[in-house]
């Protein structure tokens, strides 16, 4: 049986982002994940489950995960509520440039 090694993550995003236009588009994409991953870590910290995120701001709990997953795009509104649920301010500032 073949043995396979791991791919180390930082190691591969590193080699990834080496490349001019997959750098950018982990760019452009980043801010979208940074966002949702602060809502899950959130929703965890306040030991929410998707459906009783979803029970409180009116939804179903397949919206919730459609909305962790980034399948869908969110409607401001959306968004809006899920932030007040979990006790969150949305704030939008000036990103930061990366020197290459």
């Amino acid at each position: 049986m073949r043995k396979f090694e791991g791919t180390n993550l930082l190691d591969f995003k590193k080699e990834l982002l080496k490349d001019s236009k997959e750098r950018q588009e982990y760019e452009r994409l980043e801010p979208k994940y940074a966002l949702i991953q602060g809502l899950i870590k959130r929703r965890n910290e306040l030991h929410l489950s998707q459906e009783k995120l979803a029970n409180i701001i009116g939804m179903q709990q397949p919206a919730i995960a459609r909305l962790e997953s980034s399948m869908s795009n969110a409607r401001v509104g959306t968004l809006f509520k899920v932030a007040d649920a979990l006790k969150l301010d949305l704030e939008f500032r000036p990103r930061q440039l990366v020197k290459s």
